[in-house]
């Protein structure tokens, strides 16, 4: 689980301000409970870092104040001395409206229990920490559960209950981002997306930004993110429509591709010249050690099955001719029919087929048409012997 301070920061820091905006000076009073003698720090981000913009002693009473000119709306951090890096309480201020701030935490809770009074986006940041906030809470107490190893409670029941907890907050989280998305703070729970699964939240939040704040650095920023993250979702799909089409193309029952590549002497060999018998489509290569480990099984097949009309038909991902052929010679391959473009990874055969590891083969019938994919070992023999009976 991302800490709190990432899941806040990670959109924040993506971007400063810039512009002759009016400047306006915003005051910044507060209550730290059993905070006094400790320092109390207020920063902003710029270029992905926090950078100090002041720091005040709390008072005996809890007390402190900053006072600042804002040119134009923006997030601020507030840190105090003796608390983990992470254990920030987000602003933002603006230089509009919000003139005056009033903060109340206390030492213990600081980061994740507090109240802002005077802006409305900082109110919207307090509404999602506690929503976060108390989701991790939840989360971290099943998670110890699962992860103890002497509990006897039920895994599977407790990752039911997590299961549960994380769409009860995506729930949660959802409506807040449709609820809050003419924000500047909404920015803030993105990180807490799946581009491949939230893509149309990622859409709403820079929607939204692009109404509420036009020419924010950070609406830019965000929308180029949402723009590559776009692209990225139309390549994958792209790719899973062409995979798709492969495995349609080499499906059961489909006729099988072509394929024509010279055999090592330099001789045209085109799948389609075996019509008449049941082919064993093999890819396999030199440097392959579980294919040269099936080439036994291979061999013995062949010898069995030759003489009733079974043939192999070796595609090799070889780019060496010398190493492709004493691997026949040494493995005793003894049909005819090897060939190769010598690409290796980059041959067309991959491209055809569309497998993406070796060994991998195709049992095409007498007529061409695909009967079986990737046998090998007993269940290609047990296919083999189903075909020709014995």
């Amino acid at each position: 689980m991302k800490t709190l301070k990432r899941l806040l920061v990670l959109f924040i820091s993506i971007a400063c301000f810039s512009g002759f905006a009016k400047e306006t000076n915003v005051e910044i009073n507060g209550v730290i409970k059993n905070g006094e003698g400790r320092t109390i720090y207020l920063q902003t981000f710029k270029n992905d870092k926090s950078v100090l913009i002041d720091s005040a002693t709390i008072k005996k009473n809890g007390k402190f104040s900053f006072n600042l000119s804002v040119l134009e709306k923006n997030f601020f951090s507030l840190s105090i001395s003796g608390k983990e890096k992470n254990e920030i309480a987000l602003l933002i201020l603006d230089n509009k409206d919000n003139t005056v701030i009033n903060f109340n935490s206390n030492v213990q809770d600081f980061g994740t229990i507090y109240n802002v009074q005077g802006s409305h986006e900082c109110d919207v940041i307090e509404d999602y920490v506690k929503i976060i906030t108390n989701y991790q809470k939840k989360r971290n107490v099943e998670t110890n559960k699962y992860q103890d190893p002497t509990s006897k409670l039920n895994k599977d029941s407790i990752k039911t209950i997590i299961d549960g907890i994380d769409n009860n907050f995506k729930s949660i989280r959802n409506k807040f981002i449709v609820k809050n998305q003419y924000t500047l703070a909404v920015i803030i729970t993105a990180s807490s997306l799946n581009p491949q699964q939230d893509f149309s939240l990622y859409k709403t939040i820079r929607d939204g930004l692009l109404k509420s704040a036009p020419e924010s650095e950070y609406q830019i920023a965000f929308s180029k993110q949402v723009d590559q993250i776009e692209k990225q979702l139309e390549a994958q799909q792209k790719q899973q429509q062409e995979q798709q089409e492969l495995k349609n193309l080499t499906a059961i029952g489909n006729s099988a591709p072509e394929l024509n590549f010279n055999n090592p002497e330099g001789k045209l060999i085109t799948l389609k010249s075996l019509r008449g018998k049941y082919v064993l489509i093999d890819f396999w290569a030199s440097w392959c050690k579980p294919c040269r480990m099936e080439n036994p099984n291979v061999v013995k097949l062949y010898n069995k099955y030759k003489d009733l009309g079974f043939t192999v038909f070796s595609v090799s991902l070889d780019n060496n001719v010398e190493r492709w052929v004493n691997a026949i010679r040494q493995d005793n391959l003894s049909w005819p029919n090897h060939v190769s473009d010598l690409k290796q990874w980059r041959t067309e055969a991959t491209k055809i087929y569309g497998f993406r590891g070796i060994p991998y083969t195709v049992l095409i019938d007498k007529e061409g048409k695909i009967i079986a994919k990737n046998l090998r070992g007993p269940s290609l023999e047990a296919k083999l012997k189903e075909l020709f009976g014995s």
